[in-house]
Order: structure tokens, then sequence, then C-alpha cells
């Protein structure tokens, strides 16, 4: 039906494996990673009377200054990637306030927002 030369059907193999090993990449992939509908960890604001600021206590606090990568990357909008970059920065200088966080490229102010109820600085 063709008739390939030696050289068209090693290329046409190699394509096929090819397309073989990233479908299973993006197959893999695609369940890995968490998705939008992924449960979220439950935070309680309560409110100090006397000086009328909110705290935040979650299901975990983070300090950014202990806390190991792989933990770090339980923060919402923190990948592997901001995790390592976050231990990175912490070994030439800590971190003295939540707000450092933000001179690590890749965290915005909204990303800290949403980072915020799990962190504090000195918890542990």
């Amino acid at each position: 039906m063709f008739d390939f030369t030696p050289k068209q059907l090693a290329f046409v193999a190699l394509l096929c494996a090819t397309s073989l090993l990233m479908g299973s990449y993006l197959f893999i992939r695609t369940y890995a990673w968490p998705t939008d509908d992924a449960p979220r960890l439950s935070v309680e604001v309560s409110t100090d009377a006397a000086d009328h600021r909110g705290t935040f206590r979650g299901t975990f606090i983070l300090d950014p200054n202990l806390a190991p990568a792989d933990s770090l990357e339980l923060l919402p909008g923190i990948g592997p990637a901001l995790a390592d970059s976050i231990v990175k920065y912490r070994a030439i200088q800590s971190f003295d306030s939540i707000e450092d966080l933000l001179r690590i490229p890749g965290i915005g102010p909204k990303t800290l927002d949403r980072m915020k109820p799990y962190l504090e600085v000195g918890s542990q």
C-alpha cells in the first residue's frame, strides 16, 4: 500500500514514539496537579475586640523561614518553582514579615493575600 524507504520508516517510527511520549506526559500531568475544584484548607477568621485586628488561624500555619519546600507547595498559588525560590531566598536573607515574600519574583499582592492566612513569621 505504502512504499516507504527505510529512512522514511525510521522517521515515522520516531514521530509515533514522540507522540506517544508527549501524550503520556500530558495525561499524567493532568492528574498530577491539583485542580481549581480541589478542596481548600479551612481557615477560621476571628477578630480581637481589644485592638480590632483580624487574626487568622487555620488547619496549619507555616513559617516561611522554616517550612520545607514541599510544605510551601501546599499554599494557594505556590507551585514547586515558587517554593524553591522561597527556600533559595531565605538561605540568603530571612523573612522579617510576611510582606517580605513580595521580594520573590512571581509572588505579587494577590498571591500574597491568598497565602496570608496560612503564614506566620516566627510561629514555631
